[in-house]
């Protein structure tokens, strides 16, 4: 216990080992605000994502019912030549419709495919074509509101700056 040499106490409050405190300043708040940021960041990340994943998904059903589309046509086109769907036919082989390039183009070919289905004589391809091109219709009336959904989110100021740093941009 405590050690008596000359009647003094040897282990007098200030010859104790001090509890040296250490004074670590903003350490711990800079990573703590480092951690919330991270976590923020993924979150915000996963937000993104799966708006991104819905237009693409979107796209690629436009892309397939479209394909379809022109091949019904180019089909009909080669099994009777000189028809009324040939000039359709014709600006089917000129342009690429495995993907989608524009609104405006794609509405270009939704009345040029409905002006055709009015005039051809084979009511079977004109029901045909006019449930393709109410899908098509369907499909991009989705996109528009997905497209305008994931451009508002990624507009605005925390996700904008995630968005930037992943490398989504405006549909």
């Amino acid at each position: 216990m405590l050690a008596i040499k000359n009647k003094k106490i040897l282990f007098q409050p200030s010859n104790q080992v001090k509890l040296n405190k250490s004074n670590m300043g903003f350490l711990p708040i800079f990573v703590a605000l480092l951690g919330l940021i991270l976590l923020y960041t993924i979150y915000t990340y996963n937000q993104i994502k799966p708006r991104k994943a819905n237009l693409t998904s979107v796209i690629d059903h436009m892309a397939a019912n479209s394909r379809e589309r022109k091949q019904l046509v180019l089909t009909y086109d080669a099994q009777h030549p000189n028809s009324e769907l040939s000039d359709l036919a014709e600006k089917f082989k000129r342009t690429s419709t495995d993907r989608f390039q524009s609104y405006k183009k794609e509405e270009e070919f939704i009345e040029e495919v409905d002006s055709a289905a009015q005039k051809t004589t084979d009511s079977e391809l004109a029901e045909k074509l006019r449930l393709y091109n109410s899908k098509q219709k369907d499909l991009m009336s989705s996109l528009k509101s997905k497209a305008n959904e994931y451009n508002r989110f990624i507009s605005k100021a925390p996700a904008k700056t995630v968005a930037a740093i992943f490398g989504f941009k405006p549909f």
